[in-house]
């Protein structure tokens, strides 16, 4: 779901509609009869009867199906989304409906093959309206900074170099797929403290080698031994964030990983990264995967609802110091990346 509004009105209305929308998704998936239609129903029989005579509210819910690599949208009077094909193409998806009212009666859902999509930028009408200094639109830009950005970070970095200042509401929602069809350096190792000081060396030594910056490189090390350090504390020895808190406090920790490391030596965590060229400098890629259960991945979910309440504190430094993290539906699989200038 994504919205558009601007001032305390809508600010309350986007407030209101987050918390509906999250109370029906939850209760569908408690009763495990999740329908997107019905949902997006449910919703828009309420909102209805909340809105002005005159006042009309602009937004798209999405679907993404992973089995069928279909997207199923319903967007009403939204910006036409725009999206990247393989084929470095645009695509522009208009909007199917009109804003909702107090007189919307029906709605459309569509559905979009995916499979051909390479990144895909949500955004509301604040964006291409802001002006530049010279008083040209930003939309005359926006197509050609989406098509040359190579993640959020990047795009963002085009936006704030043209625009002087937020004349309007400016929010967006941009998401891309990873190209993981490389010549990765693959490691395993086992879940021993020398061997993950091992791996972040030969990381830092790739780095160097192509002439990253000391900061890039700082900051990709304290991540990369955080993302290590979980996935042997977490997905080999299984140790959860409860019993890690009462051990440290009783200093009993450290002989706990002594003697966990005796136990498990033929569990393996598997790194595979890249360094790729990039139009601003290099990017560095890492997928780091553990043979742990996991976790419930929808806990990260706080980290936008409640981000003050997230008691990740890995997680937390990763999300500071590095552009984009994704992980799998099990939770022991992590995918980083980083954009990084050079010397």
């Amino acid at each position: 779901m994504f919205m558009s509004g601007f001032g305390i009105s809508a600010s309350l209305t986007a407030t209101t509609t987050t918390s509906l929308l999250n109370f029906i998704f939850d209760q569908m998936q408690a009763d495990k009869n999740f329908d997107f239609s019905k949902w997006i129903q449910s919703y828009v029989e309420y909102i209805k009867k909340e809105l002005l005579d005159n006042e009309m509210l602009s937004i798209i819910f999405g679907m993404y199906e992973k089995e069928s690599s279909s997207c199923s949208y319903a967007s009403f009077g939204m910006p036409a989304v725009i999206a990247k094909d393989f084929k470095n193409q645009l695509v522009k998806i208009k909007s199917n409906n009109m804003p909702i009212s107090q007189y919307t009666q029906e709605f459309k859902v569509d559905t979009l093959n995916a499979k051909n999509i390479k990144k895909i930028l949500i955004h509301t009408d604040g964006l291409c309206e802001n002006k530049l200094e010279n008083g040209e639109f930003y939309k005359k830009y926006m197509y050609e900074d989406f098509l040359n950005s190579e993640c959020i970070s990047d795009f963002s970095l085009h936006v704030k170099e043209r625009l002087v200042e937020n004349q309007d509401d400016m929010a967006y929602f941009y998401l891309d797929v990873v190209e993981l069809n490389v010549d990765w350096k693959d490691i395993s190792v086992l879940g021993k403290r020398e061997e993950v000081d091992a791996v972040l060396t030969e990381i830092r030594e790739s780095l160097l080698q192509v002439k990253a910056n000391a900061k890039d490189i700082s900051e990709i090390i304290l991540a990369m031994s955080e993302v290590l350090l979980n996935a042997v504390e977490h997905g080999i020895y299984g140790i959860d964030k409860k019993t890690k808190s009462k051990l440290i406090e009783n200093g009993e920790f450290d002989d706990l990983l002594d003697k966990l490391e005796a136990q498990n030596k033929d569990k393996y965590i598997n790194i595979k990264y890249f360094i790729k060229e990039s139009r601003r400098g290099k990017m560095f890629i890492c997928k780091v995967t553990d043979p742990g259960l996991g976790f419930d991945v929808r806990e990260l979910r706080q980290l936008v609802v409640n981000p003050k309440g997230f008691n990740g504190r890995g997680i937390m430094i990763i999300k500071k110091l590095l552009d984009r993290f994704y992980y799998n539906e099990q939770g022991n699989s992590i995918t980083l990346r980083k954009r990084i200038s050079t010397l």
